[in-house]
């Protein structure tokens, strides 16, 4: 983006004592712009970030992917220490494995109890019946041999009912007795599934392609943030690296708290690299925070998180480069405008000395927004008007 400035003529005249060699300006209109600066640091839009598991306590580093190296779909990241997640996989595993035996043997031992019963019921059924036969058959024998047959007709009625009782209630306890070893195998596969899905989430995989960018952390005893390295014991959850999409890049600044209500999205910016002074580049604010955070290294000052996306591709442009932002605030195409440096402040009224004739006199001017160099002109002067560069006491 263009800086845009005012316009000055600046005129040494010497057709009196008052104006001889005093610079002038003539003001006239033209743009005129309103910018906050501020710095920042490159990033990528979009792309993939990089987190520590939640799968415990403190995960520690013991491989990474080097710095600046291009990884595809699938290439390995980020390796944690595995080591406790084997042996809780492996404990898991093998009380599953005994729970499954000891359904194997309960179900064994429970069919053959009621295989038991089966047969007796049988063998009860047929005692039944040569009781059965047996009554027919002292039908014509004494009365002490009928009753004799009757109570052994009587006695094999009640043994079949009570086997077949026990046969039924078998199968309400075999069917109670599974069911409770399904639901601990259950919950024993459960434990061993999450054990094997923990293990496997030590290995991290880019899940897009992009260039390796470690991330900044706060460490253990160290003061400020230093990148994520080899070694390092991290709680899970943490941001580790950036897999950025270079295609799309924009400036990351943390704005203050009394500075952020002159910003807005849609605003357009001009952005310089520190490493590459010469480039401009140009974007529009994207996204201002809706709440303000601790300022990173100084917790007591609140800040606003914004995102200027840059409107070009370039190689230049890296992750992580530091650059300086000039957000357009205010901008006008054709207004009056006067330097500061032509501003006379006398009892709170501010004045400007202008040419009038051969001579210099004080008018009273009436300013509006302003910028580090110039301010607009509301009232008191016209366009066309001369006046003094140097204020005169």
């Amino acid at each position: 983006m263009k800086r845009l400035a005012y316009f000055c003529v600046l005129v040494l005249v010497a057709c009196s004592d008052d104006t001889a060699n005093i610079p002038l300006y003539t003001v006239q209109r033209g743009p005129f712009s309103v910018t906050h600066f501020e710095g920042g640091e490159v990033q990528a839009a979009d792309g993939e970030v990089i987190t520590s598991p939640r799968i415990g306590g403190r995960l520690k580093i013991t491989d990474l992917a080097a710095e600046g190296s291009q990884v595809d779909i699938g290439d390995l990241v980020i390796q944690f220490d595995p080591a406790e997640f084997i042996d809780d996989m492996s404990n898991r595993e093998a009380q599953l494995v005994e729970a499954q035996s000891n359904f194997e043997k309960a179900k064994a031992q429970r069919n053959q109890r009621l295989a038991d019963l089966k047969r007796k019921i049988e063998q009860q059924e047929a005692a039944l019946r040569l009781a059965e036969l047996n009554v027919e058959r002292q039908r014509f024998s004494s009365p002490i041999d009928q009753e004799q047959a009757r109570i052994t007709m009587e006695k094999a009625h009640r043994s079949l009912a009570e086997v077949r009782e026990d046969s039924t209630a078998q199968e309400v306890i075999n069917r109670v007795d599974f069911q409770s070893h399904q639901h601990n195998i259950s919950r024993r596969q459960l434990r061993y599934d999450r054990a094997r899905s923990n293990f496997e989430r030590t290995r991290v995989y880019a899940a897009k392609p992009g260039i390796v960018v470690y991330r900044k952390i706060r460490k253990p005893g160290a003061q400020g943030q230093s990148k994520v390295a080899v070694g390092d014991n991290i709680w899970g959850g943490h941001a580790l690296i950036d897999l950025p999409d270079l295609s799309k890049m924009q400036v990351r600044c943390l704005v203050g708290e009394m500075d952020i209500k002159r910003m807005a999205i849609g605003q357009k910016a001009s952005i310089r690299l520190e490493a590459f002074p010469g480039p401009v580049f140009h974007g529009l604010v994207s996204h201002i925070a809706p709440m303000a955070t601790p300022q990173p290294d100084a917790r007591d000052i609140r800040v606003f998180e914004m995102l200027i996306d840059i409107s070009e591709e370039d190689n230049r442009l890296k992750p992580g480069m530091s650059a300086e932002v000039a957000v357009v605030i205010e901008h006008h195409e054709e207004e009056l405008s006067v330097p500061l440096s032509a501003v006379v402040y006398r009892e709170e009224k501010r004045y400007v000395y202008r040419v009038d004739g051969e001579n210099l006199h004080p008018v009273e001017v009436f300013l509006g927004s302003r910028n580090s160099s110039a301010a607009l002109v509301d009232s008191g002067l016209s366009e066309g008007d001369q006046i003094s560069l140097v204020p005169l006491q």
